[in-house]
């Protein structure tokens, strides 16, 4: 299977090779790019368009690497509020226990009795 994808991965770079150059071939004209502060002459349009292309594949890595450094932070963040806020949901809980008197669970004559007992203590 691996060999499989490596040769598809080959084909596809090969059918791009062929593709730009058949681009460079049909687009060989020359062209003057004119910019704000100064102009290019004689630049062929297909480094052109591939400059183009490879400008905005740069801006977008760009953007994707700073877009996954606000979501790590923001991540990061998120999990110090999860600890902070499951450290007081335990001390909640901690709080409610100590609040409860042990000489309620000690009690005997607090439970009522069911049927069965009192048939036990009949028997007996």
């Amino acid at each position: 299977m691996k060999l499989v994808k490596k040769l598809f991965f080959i084909f596809l770079i090969a059918l791009i090779a062929v593709m730009i150059a058949y681009f460079a071939r049909v687009n060989d004209t020359y062209v003057t790019l004119n910019l704000i502060f100064t102009s290019i002459k004689d630049i062929q349009l297909w480094l052109l368009s591939l400059l183009c292309f490879l400008t905005g594949v740069i801006f977008s890595v760009m953007a994707v690497f700073l877009d996954i450094i606000f979501l790590s932070n923001h991540e990061r963040k998120m999990k110090k509020e999860l600890n902070k806020l499951k450290s007081e949901l335990v001390a909640v809980r901690n709080e409610k226990f100590a609040d409860i008197d042990e000489e309620t669970f000690s009690k005997e004559e607090t439970l009522p009795a069911t049927a069965s007992d009192q048939a036990d203590n009949g028997q007996n």
